[in-house]
């Protein structure tokens, strides 16, 4: 329900301030949650009797043709190994795209000062490496602890230049590749529900209007103007249009001719954004009362108790009124005074004799 409406509340006003505040609440309500399961004063107990006793009866079932482990522990398994595998493939994926920046030409000293301007017009120093590389078509940013940003081997004029730098470090300084990071590991470690793909579902348009729009509100209309000009002619340079690495912020992407004209709509109107102050508060406020709400109700499962036994059918006995008795043939029999002989397996017969119901055991040549 939450990621429902983490993902409801993207397509409104807030959108611009979907970041790692969110990621970070998500992730303390869900471990307060799993690890805290409270019953509070005003909790309502919901029982059913019909859909939760098949869960926990199918989920605590042996199969024994299949495995010897419950079906729940089998699941776990299932669902660990489906974890780790998507772990190791987005770290391995995270790591060829860190290596080939690495490997990509440095940049050369008109880039680097472009640079060193940006982080005097902002007022933010981040540590950010820059590199060209001649493989890829549009520029991107990459890397959490270790960032790059990473230019197409083109031709771009200052201005171009300028604002291009500033848009992938301004992705830097919004988190950004962290707040990918943090839904990519998110829907990792649920990957078996569908629900958390929400997150991922225009996650990167997302980004890109908020970055947009927070270099925006720091430009006047013809500074705007010559920023758009500058991500669209880009754009015309992308001829190939190669993709760029799956755990970056890019310029701009492939299949984004919609999403462009968004980004285009949003720069130019340049709406009052709300203030962050109010923006956190209600962002913290709805997920408190969520982890509230998630405790009102608890589903439980109720079982119907066992039937009391038919006392008619009941048979007493003792050492008084029956007696354990042993054939000829080696086979066990109890013996109730007015019923018919009981065979008995040697380890009834043993539970008997230790538990002391019977003395001994009487043998027969019969």
């Amino acid at each position: 329900m939450l990621i429902i409406v983490i993902y409801l509340v993207r397509r409104t006003r807030f959108r611009p301030h979907f970041g790692v505040l969110t990621m970070v609440l998500l992730y303390l309500f869900c471990a307060a949650r799993l690890l805290l399961p409270l019953e509070f004063p005003y909790t309502v107990i919901v029982s059913d009797s019909v859909v939760y006793p098949r869960i926990y009866s199918f989920l605590t079932r042996k199969p024994e043709p299949i495995t010897h482990l419950p079906v729940g522990l089998f699941l776990c398994a299932i669902w660990l190994f489906g974890a780790v595998f998507l772990l190791i493939h987005y770290a391995l994926q995270y790591r060829k795209a860190i290596r080939a920046a690495r490997q990509a030409r440095p940049w050369d000293s008109r880039t680097a000062s472009l640079l060193s301007e940006i982080r005097r017009q902002t007022g933010r120093t981040i540590k950010v490496r820059g590199r060209t590389a001649a493989n890829i078509e549009s520029a991107f940013g990459v890397g959490v602890l270790r960032r790059y940003i990473i230019l197409p081997d083109k031709t771009y004029t200052d201005a171009e230049l300028h604002y291009i730098l500033l848009h992938e470090y301004t992705h830097f300084l919004n988190h950004d590749t962290a707040v990918k990071l943090l839904v990519t590991l998110y829907c990792i470690i649920f990957w078996w529900n569908p629900v958390v793909y929400l997150l991922q579902k225009d996650l990167e348009q997302t980004l890109e209007l908020k970055c947009d729009r927070a270099i925006a509100q720091t430009l006047n209309a013809q500074e705007r103007t010559a920023y758009l000009r500058a991500i669209l002619s880009a754009m015309k340079q992308g001829c190939t249009q190669q993709p760029v690495p799956q755990p970056s912020t890019a310029l701009f992407r492939a299949e984004a001719d919609k999403a462009m004209r968004e980004r285009f709509t949003a720069v130019l109107a340049c709406a009052e954004q709300p203030n962050g102050r109010t923006t956190s508060a209600v962002l913290i406020g709805s997920f408190a009362v969520l982890l509230a709400l998630s405790y009102a109700v608890l589903p439980q499962p109720a079982f119907e108790p066992p039937a009391e036994p038919d006392s008619s059918s009941t048979v007493y006995f003792n050492d008084e009124n029956a007696y354990l008795k042993q054939s000829a043939d080696g086979r066990y029999w109890l013996c109730i005074d007015g019923h018919k002989p009981y065979e008995l397996t040697e380890g009834d017969v043993q539970f008997y004799l230790e538990h002391s119901v019977f003395k001994y055991i009487r043998e027969t040549e019969q």
